[in-house]
């Protein structure tokens, strides 16, 4: 998560992991701290409505894939010829807040290194998230389909497709801050100029944390699967 933490919204330092988030009309923050000696995680969150921490927990239990049953995951890993030492105990899939922030990455991020993607991001949020006090959110969908993009360096397809994406999410989740919502509609991306199975599955696995997503068009995991 560190490698892909966008400047402004996340950070993790040492075993803290913390960030900013928009739910609805809403904007809050968490921290997450794993207690190693405990097993356990200890979750500090600031919002302004307290009808929303349900959703909110919820969300970070997706995140960190906390309901993982690690002990299926390594057994079938070894089934599949993983030998036994290399696989990693407790093993699980980190995700991201939701399916239109894991879209967006997954557009800044084609054909580009996972740094390069970061520093895209990063620049997105800058320009088009929204601040309150020393607080920075990740663009709600809005901003990104309003604006032309010009200060992010990539092409400009690139570019009409993340736009199209934010006006494609509002015209069917508008500012609804269910999870549910937003999952229904990743399917529908197919009809976006721009997009194709990949950032479909990209999505469903980061901001749904679907464990059964295959990339089988990934040239970085068909490298690593050939090795």
């Amino acid at each position: 998560m560190a490698l892909r933490a966008i400047k402004g919204v996340e950070s993790i330092t040492g075993n803290c992991y913390s960030r900013t988030f928009v739910i609805g009309k809403d904007k809050g923050w968490f921290n997450i701290s794993s207690i190693q000696d405990k097993h356990y995680l200890k979750v500090d969150i600031s919002l302004p409505n307290i009808e929303k921490l349900a959703t909110i927990l919820s969300n970070i239990e997706r995140m960190f894939d906390i309901n993982a049953d690690t002990t299926t995951i390594q057994t079938q890993l070894v089934r599949c010829g993983v030998p036994e030492d290399k696989v990693v105990t407790g093993l699980r899939i980190p995700g991201v807040w939701d399916t239109f922030e894991a879209g967006c990455r997954a557009i800044l991020g084609q054909q580009i290194s996972v740094k390069a993607a970061v520093t895209l991001l990063s620049q997105l949020t800058k320009e088009l998230g929204e601040t309150q006090g020393e607080k920075l959110y990740f663009p709600i969908a809005a901003a990104i389909a309003n604006s032309q993009l010009g200060f992010l360096k990539m092409p400009q397809s690139r570019k009409q497709t993340l736009r199209l994406l934010a006006k494609h999410h509002l015209n069917l989740v508008g500012s609804s801050d269910s999870p549910d919502t937003q999952d229904a509609s990743v399917d529908t991306w197919l009809n976006i100029k721009g997009i194709g199975p990949w950032t479909v599955a990209y999505a469903k696995m980061r901001g749904q944390s679907c464990p059964d997503i295959w990339l089988n068009t990934d040239l970085i995991i068909k490298n690593k699967w050939q090795k």
